[in-house]
């Protein structure tokens, strides 16, 4: 049975950096990123299958530009924010790949114990 993680100390986070934490990240941003697309587009498809609602009157054509600005510009922040999910699991994957190559270079760093030494064969019985 593994040993729990000892608490954080008041006030700190609990940080686990081991290195397969980065890779679990890296996959929840791609996943996200696919899910923020897909229903990104999924509402804009049915934002778009409204039609023109809001007639043709002053009142309509008003609101009619002021929502197509609005939409575009939510569309464009939305769109912003899904490319960015693919950088962060790069990044991610990138620092997992730093955090084994440092654990080596540790392991390797560390004082190396000699061979023991040689002992004679024992020619007599223990009494």
């Amino acid at each position: 049975m593994p040993t729990p993680d000892p608490p954080a100390p008041p006030g700190l986070p609990i940080t686990d950096v081991r290195g397969g934490t980065f890779t679990k990240a890296a996959g929840a941003f791609l996943a996200e990123h696919n899910e923020l697309t897909t229903d990104t587009r999924r509402i804009l498809d049915a934002l778009a299958a409204l039609g023109d609602f809001a007639g043709t009157d002053e009142t309509g054509n008003t609101f009619r530009k002021n929502y197509s600005t609005a939409l575009k510009k939510a569309e464009t922040y939305v769109n912003a924010l899904r490319d960015v999910y693919p950088a962060v699991a790069d990044r991610l994957a990138d620092m997992k790949t730093s955090f084994d190559i440092a654990n080596w270079a540790t392991i390797e760093s560390l004082p190396k114990v000699s061979d023991p030494p040689k002992l004679a064969p024992q020619t007599a019985k223990p009494t």
